[in-house]
């Protein structure tokens, strides 16, 4: 296994892969090789699936031309509705190429944390807390209060994205986002809470009319979150983070009953790509050799990878 600094990236110049290939060196992350899952090419990969920032950076160029990354992300998952209320949603996830590498370029790699868990019978509090990725977009909403009479609950916190930029942590830089879950409903006993949608999914309709959280709701990587219904009424779960963000479930329209599911966000890719919906407990991509269990339902983190063909 090659030391970190040392690796080199095969770059598209003349006659790629033979005399007039350019190469590069980069740094970041856990390093290891592995064949890429589709094109059945060796592949030098870096990893990240630890919430919060770090960096992959492009050192130097030998030749010239401009190379081709690999990414593969995957979003925080929704957190769990309080006092039996339902699952947060499974994190979405992002496949992209990049062909537009050249020296001197840092990608930032934020990867998405879970939602938290909402709690029961807190009477105007209880919420989930809201996933974090660790910069200022794409992260998940926080879950709604439950009412301040009555044993109502908290919804989940919303999971957040799992977000690759270049240059800068800037909205307009983003080049790659895997979705996050949305939170679970907190309910009661009278009635029944939605499920949190997955990434890329709508949140589920929970009790005595709680319509679910619409996915990718939220323009310019916000999200639903927040607040508290009156009387005896619990809380929906707070929207996934995502380029655009899911919205919260809605509160039921009676005491005693169960909210619903926030939204799962949206994902996104600046080049080429494919993008993996969730659906509720099924993450984006599950089958993926690369993902190691990210994005799992109940506030799973996410995970990043980005890898480059060796010679």
């Amino acid at each position: 296994m090659p030391s970190i600094g040392t690796s080199k990236i095969q770059m598209l110049g003349a006659g790629a892969g033979g005399g007039g290939a350019s190469y590069i060196t980069a740094t970041g992350g856990s390093i290891s090789t592995v064949n890429h899952p589709d094109l059945s090419i060796p592949l030098r990969i870096h990893t990240w699936q630890s919430s919060g920032s770090s960096t992959f950076t492009v050192e130097a160029v030998t030749g010239s031309g401009a190379g081709t990354i690999y990414m593969w992300c995957w979003g925080g998952a929704g957190g769990a509705g309080g006092q039996g209320g339902n699952s947060g949603g499974s994190g979405g996830a992002v496949y992209s190429q990049l062909e537009s590498v050249t020296a001197g370029q840092v990608f930032y790699t934020n990867v998405g944390g879970g939602g938290g868990n909402g709690s029961g019978c807190h009477g105007c509090w209880g919420a989930g807390g809201a996933g974090s990725n660790g910069s200022s977009w794409c992260n998940g909403g926080q879950g709604r209060y439950a009412g301040c009479s009555g044993c109502s609950a908290g919804g989940g916190g919303g999971g957040a994205g799992s977000v690759i930029y270049r240059s800068s942590r800037a909205y307009g830089n983003i080049v790659a986002v895997g979705a996050g879950g949305g939170g679970g409903g907190g309910r009661e006993g009278c009635g029944g809470a939605g499920q949190g949608g997955a990434g890329g999914q709508n949140g589920q309709s929970g009790s005595c009319s709680a319509g679910g959280g619409a996915a990718g709701a939220q323009a310019g990587g916000g999200v639903g979150s927040n607040g508290r219904p009156g009387g005896d009424r619990s809380g929906g779960g707070g929207g996934g983070g995502g380029y655009r963000g899911g919205n919260v479930g809605a509160d039921p329209g009676c005491d005693c009953h169960g909210a619903a599911g926030g939204g799962g966000g949206s994902s996104y890719f600046a080049e080429s790509g494919t993008i993996y919906n969730g659906n509720y407990g099924t993450v984006g991509n599950s089958g993926s050799a690369l993902r190691n269990n990210a994005g799992n339902r109940n506030g799973g983190t996410g995970r990043i990878v980005i890898g480059y063909q060796i010679q």
